[in-house]
């Protein structure tokens, strides 16, 4: 048996240099990589990183070259001391400096220092016999690796950079090899809410803004907290427009760095501004940019947000939404409902409301008719009025109600002494007045619309309709838990959703349950009476999940129709552990430590005081030799 093992391993060895060598060939095709020490992760961020908890980053080489190749290493690693707090320091199994465990053996390992204080950590390593660990094959070292894990206590709430300094890489010869260095940003604050980009105004409709003619639009912002830099880029029709100046605006100071990339050929322009230390970031409203366009042809252009980003002074993405604009020369008239929604709770019966129906961006309108539509058993309309032209002059007309039908027909010419209406701005045409019958919604549809002007002509338009709800649609998920916190894959693990319905009317929608964005599966929930609550339960077969993972069972309801609030329609939580088969202490490797503790448990059943249940890797009620064998086949196996 020995003798095969041995002959197995020679063969993998002999493929793993075999694949080394490969790998070396590709990295030597390549573009040159750049030696450097960096913080694992790089990023730590997330409202779940609460005080008292502990993380853990590693100091990692990478690209490191053969030649000369590294027979020392030393960094100071620092921190804000009020946010987070040294805990400990080590040397991982299979570390970089002494891979094998050769040199420790050999007590040749020298470590110079590993010293961890409330603010920073200290490292140094290197060989007592640099010699004698050549001629072991041990160094020099090249390639990736591990130097250290560092724990850290979380203090507080905040941000702080987990920095690299005084890092050195040192051959044999004791000559520094150049390298670059990456730090780790911590920060378990809130996230900010969005802010806001928009074109400004986010409509231009001009039928005088023939080619040859300019205009300007601002690029804005709202909301916006702590902000670093900016990029975003704006596109346009370049048969249509072009861009001829733009500057950056006011909201950051005048010292600020900046480029501006003009391309009226496809048609985008590309603003970047950023600020220095010791310049601080920047929040609340503002103009980013002032962009000069010149009209060079008719027609509509969308003028649209792209690649919007805004970082805070560490370099992390803060969020942002955007708002387009648009643009247009040709008219397009537009008859719609205003305020084309209405939700509001407290609407209750015998409640009132009035809307207008307003016409925008016409030319000569003469005649209009129209009818509205609703659903009388939620509305009943008492009345309406006709509203004056442009001079105060009030056109005459006919309105007609069907109240059982739910149906409104407007018929109206501006007949003199009224006047032709000629608007690039919204005008009411007619005031509707409505009684709230009973709890509901219903749609207020404009149908027949009919537009002419003085020569009888038909006016091309469009046509938005209204909304109108009283009821409360809302159904928010409470709570997500796992009955398994740490667990080996194979094992299931029940996942109970708490979801209510915070609405006033019964609810029927379905739960989506997920692992880091994978779906588990779907949830029914049917007839959720209002104020009520339900808790689910669904089953997790984690068979084929990767091990090494700490994953975060998310529960997500998808919005419902006209739902009021979807913030709480999302939780994030129940973190689950998936451990490699057989590390049975959970230190996130095999090794003889759980071999002894097997052991130690060998033959127990679930109802003898030293079973247990991470032993009993298959879950059959036993610690017995199938369960060793899970051991025996992962051993030396790590996270």
């Amino acid at each position: 048996m020995r003798c095969q093992t041995r002959k197995a391993f020679i063969i993998i060895f002999m493929l793993l240099l075999a694949m080394v060598d490969i790998l070396q060939f590709i990295t030597r095709t390549q573009a040159t990589t750049t030696t450097m020490m960096y913080v694992d992760p790089s990023v730590i961020v997330g409202e779940s990183y609460a005080p008292t908890q502990n993380i853990t980053v590693e100091i990692k080489v990478a690209n490191i070259p053969p030649s000369p190749g590294v027979c020392g290493a030393q960094f100071r690693l620092e921190w804000n001391s009020t946010i987070l707090k040294g805990a400990k320091i080590e040397i991982p199994t299979g570390h970089f400096m002494d891979p094998n465990g050769t040199e420790t053996a050999e007590g040749n390992l020298w470590i110079v220092t590993k010293k961890i204080y409330a603010d920073h950590a200290e490292y140094g390593v290197t060989y007592y016999d640099i010699e004698a660990a050549k001629t072991r094959g041990t160094a020099p070292r090249y390639g990736n690796g591990t130097l250290a894990r560092i724990t850290l206590t979380i203090l507080a709430i905040g941000r702080t950079m987990i920095r690299l300094k005084d890092t050195i890489l040192g051959d044999e010869e004791a000559h520094p090899i150049e390298h670059i260095t990456a730090d780790c940003s911590f920060d378990n604050r809130p996230p900010p809410q969005p802010a806001q980009i928009y074109v400004e105004p986010d409509r231009i409709v001009d039928p005088t803004l023939t080619p040859c003619n300019n205009f300007d639009v601002n690029i804005s912002i709202i909301n916006a907290t702590s902000i670093y830099s900016y990029n975003f880029t704006l596109t346009y029709d370049p048969t249509i427009l072009e861009v001829t100046n733009a500057n950056v605006g006011d909201f950051f100071p005048p010292t600020a760095m900046y480029t501006i990339n003009i391309d009226n050929n496809i048609g985008f322009i590309n603003v970047r501004a950023w600020l220095s230390p010791p310049e601080s970031s920047v929040s609340g409203n503002g103009r980013l940019a002032l962009i000069t366009f010149h009209v060079k042809g008719l027609g509509p252009s969308a003028l649209t947000l792209t690649e919007t980003t805004i970082l805070d002074d560490m370099g992390n993405p803060l969020p942002i939404t955007a708002v387009n604009g648009f643009f247009n020369n040709i008219l397009v008239g537009k008859l719609y409902v205003d305020p084309q929604e209405i939700i509001d709770p407290t609407m209750l019966p015998p409640s009132w409301f009035a809307i207008n129906v307003t016409l925008d961006d016409v030319e000569d309108l003469y005649h209009y008719e129209f009818a509205l539509e609703y659903d009388t058993a939620i509305l009943t309309c008492y009345g309406a009025m006709i509203n004056p032209d442009l001079n105060g002059i009030r056109p005459k007309g006919v309105i007609s109600f069907n109240d059982p039908a739910g149906l409104i027909t407007v018929n109206v010419s501006f007949d003199p002494p009224a006047s032709p209406v000629t608007t690039y701005s919204p005008l009411p045409l007619v005031t509707i007045f409505f009684q709230v019958d009973s709890i509901g919604w219903t749609n207020l549809d404009i149908k027949d619309a009919n537009l002419t002007n003085s020569n009888g002509d038909l006016i091309s338009h469009e046509v938005e309709d209204g909304f109108f709800m009283t009821l409360i649609r809302d159904v928010a998920v409470l709570n997500v838990a796992a009955n398994e916190t740490d667990i080996y894959p194979g094992w299931f693990v029940s996942i109970n959703i708490t979801v209510k319905n915070e609405g006033n009317i019964s609810e029927t929608f379905n739960v989506e349950v997920y692992y880091e964005g994978n779906l588990i599966g779907v949830i029914s929930v049917t007839n959720l009476a209002p104020d009520e609550s339900a808790t689910l339960t669904i089953e997790w077969n984690t068979t084929a999940i990767p091990y090494c993972h700490n994953y975060t069972i998310i529960a997500h309801i998808p919005p419902i129709p006209f739902e009021l609030d979807t913030t709480d329609n999302t939780v994030n939580d129940g973190k689950v552990k998936i451990r490699i088969p057989g590390d049975v202490n959970g230190d996130g490797q095999v090794n003889i430590l759980d071999c002894i503790t097997a052991s130690n448990t060998f033959g127990s059943t679930l109802s003898d005081p030293n079973w247990d249940r991470y032993s009993d890797i298959n879950q059959d009620g036993r610690v017995n030799v199938l369960d060793m064998i899970r051991i025996a086949a992962n051993f030396g196996k790590n996270c």
